[in-house]
């Protein structure tokens, strides 16, 4: 018991006396290396030692003290046990402490980075979650977040919004795969206590009518707390099949949430994408064909209602905590576009525009706004490729510098 109490108070101490100068050494020998490995995330790699220094302090002072604590919590129940039958009391101690090491854990930039596997090979949780803390550690003027699908990301690279305007605006992406509307309204819950401007989404069709998709942001970041809303938005008309049920298993119980990113840093990254590589190797290669049976399972009804109330949600909050929002209204490969029923698209643009005209927070950039993109500027169906990608960031940075000017007047 002393020793339990001993190391985190000899961590903290350490911290204070050392952990300045140890930032300060580490910065100057490896703050190159680690500004590469960074990918651009953070600006500052001595300030970034030394919050990783607290970290450990923080994990350890849990490991130790824990242990500690649980066990006369649950005293009064182990008294009246059996002597035969008190290891039950000491498996559910056990299986608590783990629970709570594990969410205290989840608040420390330092146990996402343990669990990254290389670029692009990281669990997505993982990777939004290591992007997501490490907002508060960039000092900026201005912050701006892409929200979103994949498309968000294929389209806008943060890294070199940062390269133009990050001195004025530092611009985090925090998509997640598969999202639609309404996991925008979850990960904007998501976001860390620090001051947003400005939410960049990038929609197309997707987002409101592919009644056949499952969305793991639901999985990841849905919770008890967000029950009523959900069906008073008409969640109940959505497929989500067990996603639900593990969602709120693992709002409940933080270890059953970790599982998959805790599985791909004991297993290896490959255990996690292995999936992901049999789905990709199922495709066809012939676009058009693949844009056919896709395209059948878009639809509008209940469904894409939920999601357009979801997205109306999503747009009030950001007026309520005073952030533009950027609306593209972008759109898939023209091989999948003319496979989709053109009402969808009319439908879906009618919807923005009308949001627009209601919310004085929305920028929407219609499709005339945006850069022209063929079939030779996608790798696939929804994703373009990277001279695409360049030319896009390139006009939203023009867009930003307009929002920087505009506000910057305004003032």
């Amino acid at each position: 018991m002393i020793l339990l109490v001993a190391c985190p108070v000899a961590a903290w101490g350490l911290l204070g006396l050392l952990g300045k100068p140890i930032a300060h050494e580490g910065a100057a020998r490896f703050g190159s290396r680690i500004l590469r490995l960074g990918d651009g995330k953070f600006t500052s790699p001595e300030k970034f030692i030394e919050l990783r220094l607290r970290d450990c302090a923080l994990l350890l002072t849990a490991a130790c003290l824990l242990p500690l604590a649980l066990p006369p919590a649950t005293s009064a129940f182990t008294r009246r046990l059996p002597s035969r039958a008190r290891w039950i009391s000491d498996a559910v101690s056990g299986f608590v402490c783990i629970n709570v090491f594990a969410v205290i854990a989840a608040h420390t930039v330092l146990f996402w980075c343990l669990l990254f596997t290389g670029k692009g090979r990281t669990h997505n949780y993982a990777q939004f979650q290591i992007k997501r803390r490490l907002m508060k550690e960039v000092p900026a003027p201005h912050q701006a977040v892409l929200l979103g699908s994949s498309q968000t990301r294929a389209e806008i690279d943060e890294r070199l919004l940062n390269d133009r305007l990050g001195r004025e605006v530092w611009t985090t992406e925090l998509h997640f795969p598969g999202n639609r509307a309404y996991e925008l309204v979850l990960n904007l819950e998501a976001l860390p206590a620090v001051k947003v401007d400005y939410i960049l989404c990038y929609l197309s069709e997707g987002y409101f009518y592919d009644s056949a998709a499952e969305s793991d942001g639901l999985l990841f970041f849905f919770g008890f707390r967000d029950l009523g809303e959900f069906y008073k938005l008409g969640g109940g008309h959505v497929r989500t099949g067990r996603s639900l049920a593990y969602a709120l298993l693992g709002n409940a119980l933080p270890l059953f949430r970790l599982r998959d990113p805790l599985a791909g840093r004991i297993l290896g990254s490959s255990i996690q994408s292995l999936r992901q590589e049999q789905y990709d190797q199922s495709l066809s290669t012939n676009l058009a064909q693949r844009a056919k049976a896709m395209a059948s399972g878009f639809r509008a009804g209940p469904e894409s209602d939920f999601q357009k109330n979801s997205f109306s949600a999503f747009a009030q909050r950001c007026r309520e905590q005073h952030r533009t929002l950027v609306v593209c209204c972008g759109q898939f490969n023209p091989i999948l576009g003319r496979a989709l029923d053109p009402a969808l698209r009319s439908d879906m643009l009618a919807f923005l525009r009308s949001q627009a005209a209601q919310d004085a927070n929305i920028l929407l950039l219609d499709e005339s706004d945006l850069p022209k993109q063929t079939e030779t500027d996608y790798d696939d169906l929804t994703h373009v490729n990277e001279a695409a990608q360049i030319r896009f960031t390139a006009f939203i940075a023009g867009v930003m510098q307009k929002l920087l000017r505009k506000d910057g007047a305004g003032q």
